[in-house]
């Protein structure tokens, strides 16, 4: 399916040089709750390559619809309407001239998109791997409900990450910080500050 693409001004963020670091894990390890945590004690800038793609697909454009028909069936979003996505929000804030750092929540999903931001934006400073069971996380995503959140979709999201994510970990060992999300969120926030030294 042919997805309509964004311009944006991806040398700003060259420009800017600021931290930019990856938040990955399974759907419902908690990377959302942790980067809150994140911004608030760093100022860091969140930005959930989900949230963006929703808030897209409600804006009711035409690039919005196509992606409504991809999310509703579970299946991963096109690199570039990703990167386009998240590198016009970099950019945004960048120009407000507040941007601390920004943590790019569920970001890269797979190695293409982590090789196409390294060389469409920059590399990551560090990366987050938050590391939960299976069942912690579907339990998690059904109580949350979101239009998406269907049993089938979270399981193929699961399985997703288990195929799709796992080689971008390895790949970029040398910057990754694993913490077990299985723990409070405050000993998971503990944890993140001490091995990503922030």
């Amino acid at each position: 399916m042919e997805v309509e693409r964004k311009k944006v001004n991806v040398g700003a963020i060259k420009q800017a040089n600021l931290p930019i670091i990856w938040v990955l894990g399974g759907p419902g390890s908690g990377k959302g709750s942790q980067c809150l945590s994140l911004v608030v004690k760093h100022g860091f800038t969140h930005l959930s390559s989900g949230d963006l793609l929703r808030k897209e697909v409600l804006s009711g454009s035409n690039l919005g619809r196509q992606l409504y028909r991809l999310m509703e069936l579970g299946e991963l979003v096109p690199t570039t309407v990703v990167l386009d996505l998240l590198a016009e929000a970099m950019v945004d804030e960048i120009y407000t001239g507040k941007a601390k750092g920004f943590l790019l929540d569920n970001f890269p999903m797979n190695l293409e998109e982590a090789e196409a931001f390294e060389s469409y934006v920059t590399s990551p400073t560090k990366i987050i791997y938050l590391s939960a069971e299976q069942d912690v996380m579907i339990s998690r995503l059904l109580e949350r409900g979101n239009f998406d959140d269907t049993k089938e979709a979270i399981e193929k999201r699961c399985a997703n990450f288990q195929n799709q994510t796992r080689p971008v970990l390895a790949k970029y060992e040398a910057k990754l910080v694993k913490v077990s999300a299985d723990q409070p969120k405050e000993k998971v926030a503990e944890d993140i500050a001490a091995g990503a030294a922030l």
